[in-house]
């Protein structure tokens, strides 16, 4: 039975993720470690330290996709999942070669555990705590999920215009532009199925 549109569409978030990801980091590869670390008044500081905060809050997403339902997803066995969060600011990663290597593990297991969800599952009770383990909450696994994706929408887009106040053009990072990309074989082609 083909996957229902709920599915296809968190698996193509996922692509976008990923194909997104890869574009802000070339052009913050590009960057001095000083424009990298520099405090302009985010959240979480800097550029540098918004892009680890999207990892982290990644791996404590896919840990409680791993551990809050009562399936079990062969993609996140072995993933570089976090169980306890610490502080919503700690560094994963100092380096940013590392930072970046790290970030595209993540987004290859991201794509490959939505290749796993069936309706089902998306439809699962999920059960856990708050970072600061003050609040419990239940809610289904689809919930979670979009959640999950917007809460990297919103902290890159906070990189760019991290990105946009240092004078760098970050591109084209809309959703759509993604399918524009792939169709005129551009960039990081996306294996988008529409």
């Amino acid at each position: 039975m083909p996957a229902s549109t709920h599915i296809n569409q968190f698996r193509l978030i996922a692509q976008y993720n990923t194909w997104v990801n890869n574009q802000i980091y070339e052009l913050v590869a590009s960057l001095t470690e000083e424009e990298r670390r520099r405090n302009l008044g985010a959240f979480f500081d800097s550029i540098h330290g918004t892009l680890n905060h999207i990892l982290l809050a990644d791996r404590t997403w896919l840990g409680r996709f791993a551990t809050s339902t009562c399936y079990e997803f062969n993609s996140l066995q072995d993933a570089k999942l976090i169980l306890e969060v610490e502080s919503l600011g700690k560094e994963l990663y100092s380096d940013f070669i590392e930072l970046r290597n790290e970030r595209a593990q993540t987004d290859s297991v991201i794509e490959s555990w939505t290749s796993e969800l069936t309706d089902e599952t998306l439809s699962a009770r999920m059960q856990y705590h708050n970072a600061s383990r003050t609040i419990e909450r239940e809610h289904s696994l689809w919930f979670a999920l979009t959640h999950f994706f917007n809460h990297q929408t919103h902290h890159r887009a906070q990189v760019t215009t991290l990105l946009h106040q240092l004078g760098y053009d970050y591109g084209m990072t809309d959703f759509i532009c993604m399918y524009n990309v792939s169709r005129l074989g551009g960039g990081t082609k996306p294996n988008i199925v529409l």
